[in-house]
């Protein structure tokens, strides 16, 4: 199966094998495709960031160009609101991995995951295939325009279409000890956001008297999962779709035994003051109040 994007611009799975045909098509325009970053084993060889808007692409910019300064080279894609930068994995990696190293790269960078997307959105496919990305060199649906590569430096890839494709068909790569820093980096912060997200859901919330005392009483008037299952659907082991960004494969989770939730995409988390807290987008002592009312504590 492959995605094909329709003139609204959404995408539609198309549940066939890939011909060369299809693809000739998708760059002539008559069509335009997308590509699943992951395989049937949860695998895959791409890194795709992800900016919709001009100042996220700037943000882009500057990685593909540090990338460069430091050996690794990366392709940078223009699109209608911002653009993709595409990283060529030397070999295939597991979806946990790569996100790992993506995430490493942005925190690198001092960038915020709300600011660029990160492609493979999953860290294993459960149901379905995944996440997809259109393929480069394809006629935007809603623009009607064919967007280039270029290097970090800003010069295009090649003059041609046909030039650009013969050097895509042997891209450079990412060396097995670049991928391995940026892996651990992005590791090492997604286990200090973990740990955070503990540290907040097991101690008294930073406000004094009245409001820290019902914080306290609020979470123990009620579990995490009892509470958040009225609100996230969640499966016998505690995991569900994230309502706080486009989930498409279960990556919130309730941890039981310490009482928290977390999102292992988001890396975000905490109790349940921190869950109404993003949930309403209020402040601390408006989340007391409001979830004092709903227990009627």
């Amino acid at each position: 199966m492959y995605p094909q994007q329709l003139a609204n611009g959404r995408w539609l799975a198309i549940h066939e094998p890939l011909h060369k045909d299809r693809l000739i098509d998708h760059l002539r325009g008559v069509t335009t495709l997308g590509a699943y970053l992951l395989d049937e084993s949860s695998q895959g060889r791409l890194l795709v960031l992800d900016a919709d808007d001009k100042v996220a692409w700037q943000w882009l910019v500057c990685v593909s160009q540090a990338l460069y300064l430091g050996g690794t080279t990366s392709y940078l894609e223009t699109s209608r609101r911002g653009g993709h930068l595409w990283l060529f994995l030397r070999r295939k990696y597991d979806g946990r991995a790569i996100r790992q190293f993506g995430w490493g790269v942005l925190a690198m960078f001092g960038i915020d995951k709300d600011v660029v997307e990160l492609f493979p959105k999953q860290d294993v496919l459960r149901h379905g295939p995944g996440s997809q990305i259109r393929l480069p060199f394809g006629v935007h649906q809603k623009s009607k325009k064919r967007y280039g590569l270029y290097y970090p430096t800003g010069q295009p890839l090649a003059a041609t279409l046909r030039e650009q494709l013969q050097l895509l068909a042997h891209p450079d790569t990412v060396d097995r000890w670049s991928f391995e820093y940026f892996r651990q980096h992005g590791e090492a912060v997604a286990e200090q956001k973990r740990k955070r997200a503990f540290t907040r859901s097991h101690r008294p919330d930073g406000h004094q008297g009245h409001f820290a005392q019902m914080a306290e009483r609020i979470k123990s008037a009620i579990s995490v999962r009892q509470f958040v299952s009225q609100y996230v659907e969640l499966s016998r082991s505690g995991k569900g779709l994230c309502p706080f960004h486009d989930d498409h494969d279960p990556s919130f989770n309730i941890n039981d035994d310490e009482n928290y939730w977390y999102c292992f995409a988001c890396e975000e988390g905490g109790s349940i003051i921190d869950f109404w807290m993003r949930w309403q987008r209020c402040d601390f002592v408006t989340a007391v109040n409001e979830l004092s009312a709903i227990l009627r504590l």
